[in-house]
């Protein structure tokens, strides 16, 4: 029996070292192949008696047997390529890749491409898998073929323009100026009817103020001063009329009021420039002050048949609208105030639908329109302060309508989604946003220039190119300047990865023994990072392979004398009859 053992044993190892030589033999195989992991036979004795004897019981065995062929997933070496969607693992993990069948598979093998569909594959076809994108490039939660866009992409209507500049504080003043405006003798308030009259601030419409009985010189004209201060505008351009009014009484008890605007005399026909104080029907001081003729310089701020005469600085800008067409917006900045800029935006009469305009806002000659207009107000130290609420002139009337948000135009560009909104932020003013005032449009007492301007809309475009970053952002470039998230590779960790089956092809499949696989983004929750234009080699070490093929062959030729051996002693024992 032992005999017969010897020659079990040795069959046992014959066969043990030859399957370990064809383990080894597919290593060396698959030297060049990409993403392989090499692997190891392991093996275990066999028992197959317990004899009795006088120290205790003998156990023979009877050979060796194949136990496993253990994976090994340590790192490959990573080598460069000139194709983009070349990516190799640095790190922990699988790609994750499916075929027709909507079969699940994991490979380490990152030789992908795109087929006829714009589908990232590898070599077999077998789609790689990601974290798709959306029309904005955010990356979502849902897993899906990574594919590439091959139709234009949409455009996006500019929602907000930044413009960051700095105006120049030693600007002259420019614009409107009404120095004294009107004068009259007066008698003291009585007691009879409503002391109250009717001003009209630079065309800005009659406002009735009322004064106190009893008073009379400069307690009344404090009074009056007073009250026209606290009106409110209803033009935003003519805040600095109120805010800087001035009524005061000479020796001969002769009241003269003034209009807060002042600047550069600018001779327009139009009258804006002046006081216009008037009887408010029967009452007592409207009727007494007897309003001499009043002297007076008429003008505007800005004037469209004019721009560059009556503004300080200017920047265009282009936006899009709707349908990803481009329009020129050009702002013109005129200074009204010592610490005060008023801005009117304009845009090519061919870009708006000008029957919404009306014509005061129209300047056929220059192949303009008015599309909005308001007031910047700085602080001392020249930070943006306060942001008036804009001027929309696109509801068909002279003075427009005012929004109510600052900064923000309504515009409606030919053939585009009508009344679309354009923020035009100048930064974060002090009292209007909270901000610092610092961050945007300044004055300064420095040439006034533009520090920078963005806007956030795009015409359609076509991608161009495209990118992955070492989280796996697929990243496009597309024709209109454009550079969004396409999709994100995902990647999938295993508890037990010697525990996978091999399907072939440079993939493995998911097993008892492998455990429920781990999905997430590239350099994070233990899984490594994405790196293109690499490619991960074997990890076969050819000297080690040839090692363990010489101990393999040693071993091989070995049984093959034990079995050679215990044929020729089966041979002496058959002899003996003889």
């Amino acid at each position: 029996m032992g005999i017969l053992s010897s020659l079990f044993a040795g069959v046992s190892g014959l066969n043990a070292n030859g399957t370990a030589l064809s383990v080894i033999g597919n290593n060396i195989a698959n030297l060049s192949t990409v993403g392989f992991k090499g692997s190891k036979a392991t093996f275990a004795d066999l028992i197959s008696s317990s004899i009795s004897g006088g120290s205790g019981s003998v156990q023979t065995g009877i050979g060796v047997a194949l136990t496993s062929v253990q994976g090994n997933f340590s790192q490959g070496s990573l080598a460069t390529s000139s194709n983009v969607l070349d990516l190799a693992i640095d790190g922990n993990g699988f790609f994750i890749v499916r075929d027709a069948q909507n079969a699940t598979f994991y490979s380490r093998a990152g030789l992908f491409r795109l087929d006829r569909n714009n589908n990232v594959v590898d070599p077999t076809g077998f789609k790689l898998q990601g974290f798709l994108a959306d029309a904005t490039g955010t990356i979502t939660g849902t897993i899906g073929d990574v594919a590439l866009p091959s139709t234009t992409a949409s455009p996006r209507a500019t929602t907000t323009a930044f413009v960051a500049a700095n105006l120049n504080s030693a600007t002259a003043l420019s614009g409107v100026r009404g120095n004294i405006v009107a004068s009259a003798a007066s008698t003291t308030t009585t007691a009879a009817g409503n002391n109250s009259f009717n001003i009209n601030l630079n065309g800005d419409g009659a406002r009735t103020i009322t004064v106190a009985n009893g008073l009379t010189g400069s307690a009344l004209a404090t009074a009056v001063q007073n009250a026209v201060r606290a009106l409110v505008p209803n033009d935003p351009f003519k805040a600095a009329a109120y805010a800087g009014f001035t009524a005061s009484v000479n020796a001969s008890n002769i009241f003269t009021f003034a209009s807060g605007m002042t600047g550069t005399t600018n001779n327009s026909t139009t009258g804006t420039g002046t006081v216009v104080v008037t009887a408010n029907g029967g009452d007592t001081l409207g009727a007494t002050l007897n309003m001499l003729a009043p002297t007076s310089t008429a003008g505007t701020d800005f004037l469209l048949s004019d721009p560059p005469a009556t503004s300080n600085f200017s920047t265009s800008m282009t936006v899009f609208d709707s349908l990803g067409n481009s329009h020129l917006l050009t702002t013109y900045f005129t200074k009204v105030g010592a610490n005060s800029w008023n801005y009117n935006t304009v845009a090519p009469v061919s870009d708006v639908v000008t029957a919404n305009y009306h014509s005061s806002n129209i300047d056929a000659s220059l192949g303009i329109v008015r599309v909005g207009s308001g007031t910047l107000t700085f602080g001392t130290d020249g930070t943006l302060d306060r942001e008036s609420t804009v001027i929309r002139y696109d509801t068909g009337t002279a003075a427009g309508t005012s929004g109510t948000t600052p900064g923000e135009l309504q515009i409606d560009f030919n053939g585009a989604t009508p009344d679309q909104l354009l923020a035009m932020n100048f930064g974060s003013s002090v009292t209007t946003d909270g901000g610092s005032g610092l961050d945007g449009t300044t004055q300064f007492g420095s040439t006034s220039a533009l520090v920078q301007q963005t806007q956030d809309g795009f015409a359609a475009g076509s991608l161009q190119a495209f990118s992955v970053d070492a989280n796996g952002i697929i990243n496009g470039r597309f024709s209109n300047g454009q550079l969004r998230a396409l999709a994100q590779v995902v990647l999938a960790r295993f508890p037990d990865p010697i525990g996978l089956t091999r399907t072939g092809k440079n993939t493995f499949a998911q097993s008892g023994n492998s455990g429920q696989p781990v999905t997430g983004t590239p350099d994070s929750a233990g899984l490594g990072r994405v790196l293109s234009n690499s490619l991960e080699l074997s990890n076969v070490d050819l000297g080690e392979s040839f090692i363990d093929m010489i101990a393999a062959q040693r071993g091989f030729q070995a049984n093959s004398r034990v079995i050679t051996t215990s044929d020729e002693i089966l041979q002496e024992l058959v002899n003996l009859k003889r």
